[in-house]
């Protein structure tokens, strides 16, 4: 007897959400073998395309010539690259891809959001996001690996920072009332009784675990018991008792199936169902496998209307599928298909480049206004052990010898020669000035990925993270105010720091927004204002990573260059202006028009 799906689908492996038709759909939880998987086959194919792009930018050297200005064009792209996969790969695909990266769907698994609806690019940013957390101590997964296996639903801290499962992914299953529907007076009435029947049905679900001899034993009794209704069948004599008995089982289901009769699955009504039902399934899985191939917008106007009509019908179907006591096959492969529209029509919209200019424009200074409070207090816990530490370390200057590295210390001790010789902090050939900007811009924005994902630890981590960093900037300033050099510092630090440190503190507040939905979660439960104060804070870093951009791009080029001193505290000023008027002034239109829209709804 082939075994039914829901059989491998145990309580604590299963969880169970309601679509908006109110019908209840069981997703089967996936196991971290087969997460761990995906997880490598990821991580490879970001490797591989990391060298891929590697390759090709040897190639075209080689091509055009070994120019020092390609390749070092070439090794910035690289890098800018490798950082993009890493961190664009898993929100691209489960955010746009329906939960599934190329290493889940190898695995069958996907991500979707608590009340089944399909993962947004929020969620899917919140959630890996938090893999700097999850991965700790770096790079054991340790900490996110016995999260997994504590929580019921194996959530590791992503999953419970973005409200999000994962799941495996459904397969079909043969359904039992196909073939009753298709030849119901073929098959005939039932031949054995509903004793003997229950009989056979427990020998047969057993007989798989069952010793050799023990099987041969009841089989043999069992045999002697039915046989009477079998007199004229060749079969009985060319099979084993056991072998037999299984194919008799299972003729004998299909005849209950097609009869009526009783039996421990499906029943007439059920196959009259499958039978009635069946064009329209099959007109709904053609428009469903065309609209996960190509977008539900390719089938147009006209057929999406008559998909969403055979959506709330197959749900309908489900719901009399589970009255009629349909079969497990049955109720599985329903399942499945209204899973699938479900999560095609409930998806939420693609995020446009209208909207993206939106926020860049306005929406983000909006938010950081709406959140001054968090930030405030990141900007404290960042910039009072700045000066704190600044005062250590000025009146002993021995401390700075404790909190520094060997290499800081030589670059302190080498900056009174390097002004007089008119040079800078630090000096790049300019053939190697893009490398080094887009490392900065990779450093600095996991800095802020950090700052934030350090939130779910209660906020713990974003404060630590926060000090610390002040604390290492007060030791490198003091060290250079005791050498006398805190110009030939600030000159370095100032064009792109004064947008560097303001995205850094706006990532921690984004951080301690986060943390602050475990500690003070209000009338809802600390899980749910977790998901909620998640998907604003990610918007934060969302923002500080645009910044970051900009920063990463001045200090690789601007910041080394050999422009005049007051050329570069100038444009620092200009930029701190400019950092100033966004924050205090961008997205005041849209704010009057949504205030003045509130006030018309009261």
């Amino acid at each position: 007897m082939a075994q039914t799906a829901p059989a491998h689908l145990l309580a604590d492996r299963q969880v169970d959400v309601e679509t908006p038709e109110h019908v209840a759909i069981g997703y089967e939880l996936a196991d971290l073998g087969s997460r761990f998987t995906a997880l490598l086959l990821d991580g490879l194919l970001i490797v591989l395309g990391v060298l891929g792009i590697w390759m090709g930018v040897l190639a075209l050297a080689f091509t055009v010539g070994l120019d020092g200005a390609i390749m070092g064009i070439g090794l910035g792209l690289t890098i800018l690259a490798g950082f993009v996969l890493m961190w664009g790969y898993f929100v691209f695909y489960e955010g746009l891809r329906d939960g599934q990266t190329p290493g889940k769907r190898r695995m069958g698994i996907r991500v979707v959001h608590d009340g089944g609806f399909p993962v947004t690019v929020r969620g899917a940013a919140v959630r890996n996001l938090m893999r700097l957390i999850d991965i700790q101590p770096a790079p054991s997964f340790a900490l996110g690996g016995l999260a997994m296996m504590l929580h019921p639903q194996t959530k590791r801290l992503g999953d419970l920072a973005a409200g999000t499962v994962v799941v495996r992914d459904r397969t079909g299953q043969p359904i039992p009332e196909e073939s009753a529907a298709a030849a119901p007076v073929a098959l005939g009435r039932p031949r054995l009784t509903d004793e003997e029947f229950a009989a056979l049905e427990m020998y047969v679900s057993r007989r798989a675990s069952l010793p050799g001899q023990v099987r041969a034993e009841l089989s043999r009794k069992l045999m002697s018991r039915v046989e009477r209704h079998f007199d004229e069948d060749a079969r009985r004599w060319q099979m084993s008792p056991d072998a037999y008995l299984a194919a008799v089982h299972d003729e004998e289901l299909a005849r209950r199936r097609a009869s009526g009769a009783g039996g421990r699955s499906g029943t007439a009504q059920a196959t009259a169902l499958v039978r009635r039902q069946r064009g329209e399934w099959d007109e709904y899985q053609k428009l469903l496998d065309e609209a996960r191939d190509r977008g539900l917008d390719a089938l147009g106007e006209t057929r999406v209307s008559r998909f969403a009509a055979l959506y709330r019908e197959m749900a309908a179907d489900l719901a009399r599928a589970r009255t009629y006591g349909g079969s497990p096959e049955l109720l599985y492969t329903l399942e499945r298909l209204v899973g699938f529209g479900h999560n095609l029509l409930y998806r939420p919209p693609t995020r446009s480049w209208s909207r993206f200019r939106a926020f860049a424009g306005g929406g983000f200074a909006a938010l950081a206004r709406r959140r001054w409070k968090p930030i405030l207090m990141a900007s404290i816990l960042f910039y009072l052990p700045t000066l704190l530490t600044f005062a250590a370390v000025r009146r002993e200057p021995e401390l700075g010898h404790e909190l520094l590295s060997g290499e800081m210390l030589a670059r302190v001790e080498e900056s009174v020669e390097k002004e007089r010789k008119g040079e800078g902090y630090v000096e790049v050939p300019e053939v190697f000035m893009p490398a080094m900007a887009s490392s900065l811009i990779s450093n600095n924005v996991q800095v802020t990925f950090l700052a934030f994902a350090g939130g779910i630890l209660a906020g713990v981590g974003t404060a630590w993270i926060l000090v610390m960093n002040g604390v290492m900037l007060g030791s490198v300033a003091a060290a250079f105010a005791n050498q006398g050099q805190s110009l030939h510092l600030w000159t370095f630090v100032l064009p792109h720091g004064v947008i560097e440190l303001t995205a850094i503190c706006i990532a921690g507040g984004a951080g301690l927004w986060l943390g602050s939905g475990m500690l003070l979660p209000g009338r809802r439960t600390r899980r749910e204002m977790l998901v909620v104060r998640g998907r604003e804070a990610v918007s934060l870093i969302g923002g500080t990573a645009l910044m970051l951009v900009v920063a990463g791009t001045i200090e690789g080029f601007i910041s080394p260059s050999e422009l005049p001193r007051e050329i570069k505290l100038g444009f620092a000023a200009v930029a701190a202006l400019a950092m100033v008027a966004y924050f205090a002034f961008a997205g005041r239109a849209a704010e009057h028009v949504e205030a003045a829209e509130h006030a018309g709804d009261r």
